[in-house]
């Protein structure tokens, strides 16, 4: 397997962790129902269900991710079909008919559905990650010729809803703050998309998905860098108009601030603090010790770390003078 194609690989793993937590779900669900219902529901509302399938023929489907969420007393499920793609799908509107046929035949198999023995209402949502915009039909009946007048009641209908991450700007919550570091273009821009996504995946509530949330904006800013789903006029068009460099805005430390636990970071800048006090005292005391008698000790002074600093301090009080 090539560079190109391990990297798509890892961007849909990444993908399926990312929103394999319910908090990522709840935030996309929120997003794109602006019914008081959706905006009110809490995690513990979400399960996640099977996402394989067999239809009567034996042949077997594979859904990305399943979700369902209980809403009101009645125990209403709402079913959130998930798809990731790279790449345009043409026939996607058909899969997606498909999947949900197969979703309602495992539920009538299974026995799960209403008290009333309806089936659930489904969410077919597509999430794309692709560089070249969207070209595919967003409805059934996109993709067929229209009938013949008296048979329109009868043709197959159905919607699926396109989350676009290098093109929609319509998305708020944690699901709009990923989109918004990708579409920054400055690096102002950028700094506070990040300040945002940071302050934001900090908060308790998504302390599950942090990590999930680290990977997936590591390995976009890897796309990002390495270009495969691009091609060579679109990668020299997104070049020309980022004007930062991605490395020095997203550090190290940006990184591990986001997956250290809180009391990991409050233990590490306790320390932090601690060994910066240290420091200070180790060098009073040794400038003390000096009394001015050595020229140009002052730098190398700031310069050295607290061993050498109490080494220093030793050979004074030994009266041995040290090359400070």
């Amino acid at each position: 397997m090539h560079a190109g194609a391990r990297l798509v690989l890892m961007s849909e793993i990444v993908y399926k962790q990312l929103f394999s937590h319910p908090e990522l779900v709840r935030d996309l669900l929120a997003c794109v129902i602006a019914a008081d219902w959706a905006q009110a529901l809490p995690t513990s509302a979400f399960e996640r269900v099977n996402a394989s399938y067999t239809s009567d023929h034996g042949k077997s489907r594979h859904q990305d991710v399943v979700w369902r969420a209980s809403i009101g007393g009645e125990w209403v499920y709402v079913y959130i079909l998930l798809e990731f793609q790279s790449s345009p799908e043409r026939w996607m509107a058909l899969r997606m008919l498909v999947y949900v046929g197969l979703l309602y035949q495992d539920l009538v198999a299974q026995h799960k559905l209403s008290k009333h023995g309806k089936l659930p209402p489904v969410l077919p949502i597509v999430f794309y990650h692709g560089r070249r915009p969207w070209t595919a039909a967003l409805d059934i009946g996109d993709l067929m010729l229209p009938p013949p007048t008296g048979m329109e009641r009868f043709q197959p209908h159905q919607r699926y809803l396109l989350v676009d991450q290098h093109h929609d700007d319509a998305f708020g919550n944690i699901v709009g703050l990923l989109l918004r570091v990708l579409h920054a273009s400055t690096e102002l821009q950028m700094k506070a998309a990040m300040a945002a996504f940071a302050q934001r995946v900090l908060q308790p509530d998504l302390y599950n998905a942090r990590v999930s949330l680290t990977r997936w904006l590591q390995l976009t800013l890897r796309e990002d860098r390495s270009g495969t789903s691009m091609n060579l006029e679109e990668d020299f068009i997104m070049t020309a108009k980022r004007k930062y460099k991605p490395e020095e805005v997203f550090t190290d430390e940006f990184f591990d601030a986001l997956v250290l636990p809180a009391e990991e970071m409050f233990r590490q800048r306790k320390e932090e603090g601690r060994q910066e006090g240290e420091r200070a005292a180790l060098e009073a005391v040794l400038r003390d010790l000096l009394a001015g008698e050595q020229a140009g000790a002052e730098s190398r002074i700031a310069q050295a770390d607290s061993s050498q600093l109490r080494d220093w301090i030793k050979s004074l009080i030994a009266e041995r003078r040290p090359a400070v």
